[in-house]
C-alpha cells in the first residue's frame, strides 16, 4: 500500500509540474511535447496519464485557462478590448476566442463584459452611501511594492475550498509533515497560492497551492513540488485576521482600495502571505498580495 502512494505521489508531482509549465507559459502555442517534457512523461503516454488523474485533457485544461484568465481581464481591466485579451492569453484569433468563450461561459464576451459592469455599477451605487465596506474590515497598511521572485516547496488541491476550509489545513499538514523533519519549517514564510478566480471558475475545478518559501536548496518528494512565485509589483493589504475574515480582506482589497490606486491587476496568480504562521486558531497576521502594474 505504500508503495502504491509513493508511485501515486511522483505521478501528481509530475502533474503539477505540467499545469505549472501551462499556467507559466499560457501566452505561448504550447505544444503537447513541451509540456509532456517539463512533466518527466513520453508525449506517447501524457496525454491519456493528464485525462485521468484531472478529468480533462491537455487541451481542454489549457483551453478552459486561457479562457478564464481572459475573462478575469475583461472584469477587471475595463480599458483592454476583447480582441487584445483574446491574443494575450495565445488564442489565434478572436473568432477561435469567441466560440471558446460561448463553450465555457454560454454567453459572448461583450455579454461577460456588460454582466461585470452592471455588476461594479451596482455595487457602486449602494456603497456610494456607506463610509467603510460593508464587512467594516480595513486593511492596516496597504500599498504597491516591488517583491522578489520567491522559491518555494508546495502541496497543490483542486476543490471548493470556500465551503470546504478543511481541504486547506489538509494541504498544510501534508507540507509541514515534509518540512517539519528537515528543519525547513523554522523561521519560513508560509503562503496560499491561489491559481482561479472565484468569480470566473467552477468552484470544484479551483486550484490553490500550500506554499512554504525556501531560503536553501531542498529536494522535493511525493506530492510535494517545488516552483518560484513570480517577482515584481504587488499590491499589498496587510490585515490580522481569522480564517473567515480572508473573504471579506479579499473584498476590500479588490473592491475598495485598488480601485483608487493607479494600478490594475495583472494576469498571474494572487497570494495570501503568513509571515509568521502559528497554529492557533485565532487572528493571524496576513498580507494580501496581488501582482498589479500601472493602470494606462
Amino acid at each position: 500500500m505504500r508503495h502504491e502512494r509513493v508511485q501515486r505521489d511522483i505521478y501528481t508531482q509530475r502533474i503539477n509540474r505540467a499545469m505549472d509549465y501551462i499556467e507559466q507559459n499560457i501566452c505561448e502555442d504550447l505544444s503537447l511535447t513541451q509540456i509532456a517534457e517539463a512533466a518527466c512523461f513520453s508525449p506517447y503516454h501524457f496525454h491519456r496519464i493528464f485525462k485521468g488523474m484531472t478529468g480533462e485533457t491537455v487541451n481542454q485544461f489549457t483551453c478552459r485557462l486561457r479562457v478564464e484568465k481572459a475573462a478575469r481581464r475583461l472584469m477587471q481591466n475595463p480599458g483592454i478590448s476583447i480582441t487584445e485579451a483574446a491574443l494575450d492569453m495565445g488564442f489565434a484569433s478572436p473568432s477561435t476566442f469567441a466560440r471558446s468563450f460561448q463553450a465555457r461561459f454560454g454567453m459572448t464576451a461583450s455579454q461577460w463584459r456588460r454582466d461585470a459592469s452592471s455588476s461594479e455599477d451596482e455595487l457602486a451605487g449602494e456603497t456610494m452611501v456607506l463610509e467603510r465596506p460593508s464587512s467594516g474590515l480595513v486593511a492596516n497598511k496597504a500599498e504597491v511594492v516591488k517583491l522578489e521572485p520567491r522559491m518555494v516547496a508546495y502541496v497543490r488541491r483542486t476543490g471548493n475550498f470556500q465551503e470546504r476550509p478543511e481541504i486547506f489545513g489538509e494541504a498544510f499538514g501534508t507540507l509541514m509533515a515534509w518540512a517539519g523533519p528537515q528543519g525547513l519549517a523554522h523561521g519560513a514564510e508560509m503562503m496560499c497560492l491561489f491559481h482561479d478566480d472565484p468569480q470566473v471558475t467552477d468552484v470544484e475545478q479551483m486550484r490553490f497551492s500550500s506554499c512554504l518559501t525556501l531560503n536553501a536548496p531542498a529536494d522535493t518528494q511525493g506530492e510535494v513540488g517545488k516552483m518560484e512565485v513570480a517577482g515584481g509589483l504587488y499590491a499589498c493589504g496587510h490585515f490580522v485576521i481569522t480564517h473567515d475574515q480572508s473573504q471579506a480582506a479579499w473584498e476590500y482589497m479588490f473592491g475598495e482600495w485598488l480601485p483608487s490606486s493607479g494600478y490594475e491587476p495583472e494576469n498571474i496568480p494572487v497570494f495570501q502571505l503568513y509571515p509568521c504562521m502559528t497554529g492557533e486558531m485565532g487572528p493571524q497576521e496576513v498580507v494580501i498580495c496581488i501582482p498589479v502594474r500601472r493602470l494606462c
